[in-house]
């Protein structure tokens, strides 16, 4: 047994001082901190869901590590990572801790603001809602828009359901009439107020505005001059 643990003794002294020599000089060294923003990634997200509210993109988290690392350290290399597997609608708190922050080897998390997240999820749901042309300036003199068309008349969006419930319309982009003495036929996009909603399929339409004379008014017949008796 002595002769084995004698055997190779110098090669054993060596590694066992440049353990110790490494170890004192880890423990040694001066630590540096550094504040990044970074991104927030929710993984495993349900299809059939859509993040309503105040979304939190990005939150602030205070790293510590040797100088030599910290003044290494990209923003690209560090992330907060939100695992939705099983995540039903409603309303849902998530506690940010250092497992939930991707970090380089010899780095510490200190300290995430926020370090916790408030996320609320609904349904998607699609609706059909009525285009609302809308029309910029005056025809000619003598002139008038009499009808306002497009197509297709209606179209599907879709989103978050408390935000589709709301919706009522779709419009356009506005489509100029100024001095026209005839129709008016544009291609336009489409939009809607609510930046959670999607137009779905083609987002635009054919809006046709006819351009009309102004209907001339019959005039009144001539009353006899005064005095004068009817024969």
């Amino acid at each position: 047994m002595r002769v084995l643990l004698l055997r190779n003794m110098p090669l054993k002294l060596v590694s066992l001082a440049l353990a110790t020599l490494l170890w004192f000089v880890i423990a040694g060294e001066k630590t540096s901190e550094m504040g990044l923003s970074v991104p927030v990634e929710l993984k495993n997200f349900p299809k059939d869901l859509e993040l309503t509210g105040d979304a939190v993109n990005a939150v602030d988290v205070r790293l510590r590590a040797s100088p030599s690392i910290i003044q290494s350290l990209g923003p690209q290399e560090v992330s907060a990572h939100v695992d939705l597997t099983g995540v039903r609608e409603g309303e849902h708190i998530v506690n940010l801790t250092a497992e939930s922050i991707r970090i380089p080897f010899g780095v510490k998390v200190v300290r995430i603001n926020p370090s916790t997240l408030t996320l609320t999820l609904e349904r998607t749901v699609q609706k059909v809602v009525p285009v609302r042309p809308r029309l910029l300036g005056r025809p000619a003199p003598g002139h008038e828009v009499a009808e306002v068309t497009s197509s297709p008349a209606e179209v599907r969006v879709a989103g978050p359901k408390s935000r589709v419930q709301e919706v009522e319309g779709a419009f356009t982009e506005p489509v100029s009439v100024e001095a026209a003495a005839a129709d008016v036929v544009e291609n336009v996009n489409l939009g809607v107020d609510d930046p959670l909603l999607r137009i779905q399929g083609s987002p635009r339409v054919r809006v046709t505005a006819r351009i009309a004379p102004v209907p001339q008014a019959s005039p009144e017949p001539t009353p006899p001059p005064p005095g004068r008796k009817k024969p």
